[in-house]
């Protein structure tokens, strides 16, 4: 499944060259923030701290971080209360709009968007995202 962003041109996040790690990060958010649909996003530690973020001013980075580490910490917890897996991505939405929450090393990336996003398509690039964030992460620390 491709991803298109607002122009109706595929998005290739795996085809950008290797470039430090701080600057990575905010270049697969902001690719990220041009699929369609989606409105904007942030990277946020798992103590809801704000990484990065490429967000409308109407949105405030904080009080969104602050909500997705907790909801990233809870979806974790419950996962392991349940035996299962650690979660990879969540979906919430309501009838204006919705966010995915993805785990990572970093800890949480989080897209906010409106009703027209897909949830399929946003939500397998947010996976591939995920892993290119991942490689990033482990690159710069050995592993």
């Amino acid at each position: 499944m491709a991803a298109f962003g607002q122009q109706g041109s595929p998005l290739d996040l795996a085809a950008t060259p290797r470039m430090p790690r701080a600057r990575e990060f905010r270049h697969v958010l902001g690719e990220l923030s041009r699929l369609a649909g989606v409105r904007g996003g942030l990277i946020v530690s798992p103590d809801g701290l704000v990484v990065t973020a490429d967000l409308p001013p109407r949105i405030p980075a904080e009080a969104l971080a602050a909500l997705a580490a907790t909801l990233g910490r809870e979806l974790e917890v419950g996962a392991q209360q349940l035996g299962r897996e650690a979660f990879n991505t969540a979906f919430f939405s309501a009838d204006d709009g919705a966010v995915f929450v993805g785990g990572s090393p970093i800890g949480f990336l989080v897209l906010v968007a409106d009703a027209s996003a897909d949830p399929a398509s946003v939500t397998h690039t947010l996976r591939r995202a995920l892993s290119r964030l991942e490689g990033t992460w482990r690159g710069a620390h050995g592993g």
